[in-house]
């Protein structure tokens, strides 16, 4: 494997820009949202993690709901919070429509929907939809990511759903269906979209869809991992995995900062950080976890991975860090607390039910949802596992929650949930 990708910048005086050490620091600082906001997958920065206090633990399908509002179509994408607007894309069979949904937060009515993409249907693997991409929110535009015919569509509306712009910047052919979700960095909607054609690493103008930076990884192989961004050594730095390497690039630039080979060719499970290590798992051929040292330099393979495991490895569900461990879910229910700088395991247990879902944690708790809608709520501590409750909504559930303002939204196959302490019980 080549040791570097193959650099495309676009014509743009601020991407070559070099920012100092302190510009960076203010930069990561501006890229959390609000605690009231969850503006994209895996909430304010992209790793599970919410910094709010006061979260629901103990809810059914009527018990602690505020409301919970039919979602139309189908869609394993997941609910993103900016305030008072709840946004969620869906895809409709018979319309052969793809939607942007626009729901206001406090009673569930669906403010607007907008058709985005409207084609046949991918061919897709049997457990992908043909929403699976999370939208993302800076609190003036929402920006959706599909596959439209043979291209990846990617566009940006207003709060008021009016679009704002629309680009086809690649050909899709992947052979497990469309699933890459954005994130947005400053003024940039970053997108990592790894396949056996026209694979690349994609920054755009959020204002103008315009391309301002574009990376080609050295291996073009089907991986749907989201970037996560993180501050490190004084650094931003964009951490992209998949294709049998993890890789640090500048945000502003594409350039990069570190790589290494691994875990493995096929990921899907989202990236952790904790410990000043990146927590990066992959699912095929060989079922891999590793976590990598983020403080180096060019290929960092033979001395920044810190350990590398072919046991107790998720493929689909992303782990979340707390405390020096890293607390992950495995596909067929067992749940793992992992010593963060060994890798070791602490302890294990097993739970119900199959696992798409990834984890988020709150005030100390991590949710665990199943494919049956039902979450298993659990203290993170490295003591061993401790049940603070079970919760069964009884719906079929692929997405991860989103936690804002003290509730969870939550999008099962049928509803979307909104979960609030002490609020009345639902009438049948």
């Amino acid at each position: 494997m080549n040791s570097q990708y193959l650099l495309r910048p676009q014509n743009s005086g601020f991407a070559s820009r070099n920012f100092s050490p302190a510009a960076a620091l203010l930069v990561l600082a501006a890229l959390a949202a609000p605690a009231a906001n969850w503006p994209q997958w895996r909430g304010p920065k992209g790793d599970g993690i919410s910094p709010e206090t006061d979260v629901p633990v103990k809810w059914s399908s009527r018990e602690n709901v505020a409301w919970r509002t039919p979602v139309p179509g189908e869609g394993h994408s997941s609910p993103v919070v900016w305030q008072d607007s709840v946004f969620l894309t869906t895809a409709l069979s018979n319309s052969q429509e793809r939607l942007l949904l626009r729901f206001e937060a406090r009673t569930g009515k669906i403010l607007w929907q907008r058709p985005v993409v409207t084609a046949a249907v991918e061919a897709m693997h049997r457990e992908n939809s043909p929403a699976s991409s999370t939208p993302v929110t800076d609190g003036e535009l929402v920006f959706t990511s599909f596959q439209s015919g043979k291209r990846v569509d990617l566009q940006a509306f207003d709060f008021a759903g009016q679009k704002v712009w629309s680009v086809q910047p690649l050909e899709f052919n992947g052979e497990h269906g469309y699933s890459y979700t954005p994130l947005l960095y400053r003024d940039l909607l970053i997108l990592d979209c790894r396949q056996e054609g026209e694979a690349a690493l994609l920054a755009l103008d959020k204002r103008t869809g315009k391309v301002r930076w574009r990376v080609e990884p050295a291996k073009h192989r089907i991986s749907h991992i989201t970037p996560l961004l993180i501050n490190a050594g004084g650094r931003s730095q964009l951490i992209v995995s998949g294709s049998d390497e993890t890789r640090s690039v500048n945000p502003d630039t594409g350039e990069t900062w570190w790589w290494c080979r691994g875990p493995s060719d096929v990921a899907v499970a989202g990236l952790s950080y904790g410990d000043g290590l990146v927590f990066a798992t992959a699912g095929y051929p060989i079922r891999t976890r590793m976590a990598v040292r983020v403080d180096g330099s060019g290929d960092v393979t033979d001395t920044h991975v810190a350990w590398k495991s072919k046991r107790q490895a998720t493929y689909v569900p992303s782990a979340v860090y707390h405390a020096g461990h890293f607390y992950s879910v495995l596909d067929d229910g067992m749940l793992c607390c992992f010593n963060a700088k060994t890798g070791d395991t602490v302890w294990e247990q097993r739970l119900e039910g199959r696992f798409r879902s990834s984890l988020v944690l709150a005030a100390g708790n991590v949710y665990a949802t199943n494919d049956k809608g039902v979450t298993t709520v659990f203290r993170a501590t490295h003591q061993g596992f401790a049940s603070v409750s079970v919760n069964n909504l009884g719906e079929f559930c692929y997405t991860t929650p989103a936690i804002a303002e003290g509730r969870i939204y939550l999008r099962t196959g049928n509803h979307l949930y909104c979960i609030a302490k002490d609020a009345p019980a639902i009438r049948e």
